[in-house]
């Protein structure tokens, strides 16, 4: 997976699983001391007791690119440029 940020609603899969991407996670933020970059919910069963966080370079397949307008497009460039 490359360095680019996908938007909510996009499809993955992971370790098997496929996922929805349902937020971001702040760049540089640890969780138990791991840096990750999705909130997600199972697909399509949703969100059940426990949000799934996942890594970008976990990502084995991109099943669907969720929607994209002007505003995500902006938001993509704040999170890819911060530091």
């Amino acid at each position: 997976m490359d360095n680019k940020y996908l938007p909510i609603g996009s499809i993955i899969t992971v370790a098997g699983t496929d996922l929805m991407i349902c937020s971001y996670i702040k760049k540089g933020a640890k969780i138990e001391g791991q840096e990750y970059n999705y909130v997600c919910c199972l697909y399509p069963s949703g969100l059940q007791e426990k949000a799934i966080l996942t890594k970008k370079e976990d990502i084995e397949r991109v099943k669907f690119i969720g929607f994209q307008d002007n505003r995500f497009v902006e938001y993509k460039k704040q999170m890819e440029n911060e530091k």
